[in-house]
């Protein structure tokens, strides 16, 4: 709107008394860029960063500034009391959009923060490591935790109360009792390896996991990041051996390894009966306004606009562009593929520049 102002100004002013007042209006003319800030997971990092040049290269007068942090502190970061405006959210749980954004409201509004989603990725996790990791020609599908076990073995997991992925992997390492038969999985790796300890306890079927206010590790023998991208950097330096990360990140960064089931690896819809028999429960929260206690659900990667975005019309043409064609592909080529359509639970919420892009059908 104001760049259109000041051309008619110019134009006007132009006709009036000549070439003179129009040279110095275009010197007056605004030089500089428009910029959105997308925040996002950390594990989205690497896919961005070549939407955000593809981005670029199609929109030149637009600058796209990435903010990554652990899912749970990207939203966070929008909230009471940071607040800082971001165009674009995006995190590793679509979920955690609904269950910390819909009840938030912006300051002097009566609007909340977000009022949809759209879930446009999916993953899984698997167990990293490099051809430098101990035993790794030896660690496979069926082996795994009892090589985590392992006292001159170490192995790193992403802080549950920052990173979805953390919370995800107690998870994973929970679900492995049954399905390997062997009930001292989660006690071995998790609650032996953390002062205060993190406990799962069993109700019939189903357990709760309950992680304390302060997450220290006893030992020698895990390593806690804020992030599973920050993991990486220890697994290439041989600093650990193992790390739980997403399919996706395991690929893009170059590294090796475990495919774990999919009765484990949190990937697979069809069973998402399996993965909600595990919950996670944070006691960080109890004097919080928000619950963020989780349950197991297949991985699906989720966006939204805030309410309070700076440049709600540019964030709008950022997020059709990477549903659309050319930024469905770059996330392709980082094994990430985007959903054609991709899920909203609330259409009519949606800008209506993307709305063709979305569907109301969970699939």
């Amino acid at each position: 709107m104001k760049r259109a102002y000041i051309a008619v100004v110019a134009l006007v002013a132009a006709v009036l008394i000549g070439s003179l007042v129009y040279s110095v209006v275009y010197f007056s003319m605004p030089s500089g860029k428009n910029t959105i800030t997308i925040v996002c997971a950390d594990s989205l990092l690497y896919p961005l960063e070549k939407v955000q040049s593809a981005f670029q290269s199609s929109y030149p007068n637009v600058n796209v500034e990435l903010d990554g942090h652990g899912s749970i502190q990207v939203i966070r970061q929008v909230l009471p009391p940071v607040d800082m405006g971001a165009d674009v959210l995006m995190v590793a749980d679509y979920s955690l959009i609904p269950l910390m954004m819909y009840n938030a409201t912006v300051p002097g509004t009566n609007e909340s923060y977000a009022d949809y989603y759209v879930r446009f990725a999916g993953d899984s996790i698997v167990l990293a490591y490099t051809n430098q990791s101990k035993y790794a020609d030896e660690i496979n599908s069926s082996n795994w935790y009892s090589i985590l076990m392992r006292p001159d073995v170490k192995f790193g997991l992403p802080n549950p109360e920052i990173d979805s992925l953390g919370y995800r992997a107690l998870m994973t390492i929970q679900l492995a009792e049954a399905y390997y038969g062997n009930n001292t999985i989660f006690m071995k790796l998790v609650t032996d390896n953390f002062n205060p300890s993190i406990d799962s306890i069993p109700t019939g079927s189903n357990y709760t996991i309950y992680v304390p206010d302060v997450q220290v590790p006893s030992g020698d023998n895990l390593v806690l990041r804020d992030s599973g991208v920050l993991l990486i950097p220890l697994l290439q330096t041989d600093s650990i051996d193992y790390c739980f990360l997403y399919q996706s990140n395991a690929q893009q960064y170059g590294l090796n390894y475990v495919t774990l089931p999919d009765e484990i690896n949190l990937g697979s819809q069809q069973y998402e009966g399996n993965y909600e028999q595990v919950s996670v429960t944070f006691e960080e929260q109890r004097f919080a306004t928000v619950n963020i206690d989780r349950t197991g659900e297949p991985i699906f990667f989720g966006l939204t606009i805030p309410a309070n975005a700076p440049h709600p019309e540019l964030a709008a043409e950022f997020v059709k562009f990477i549903l659309g064609q050319e930024g469905s592909k770059v996330f392709q080529s980082c094994w990430q593929p985007v959903f054609d359509p991709a899920f909203t639970d609330n259409l009519t919420a949606v800008p209506s520049l993307l709305q063709p892009l979305l569907t109301t059908d969970p699939g």
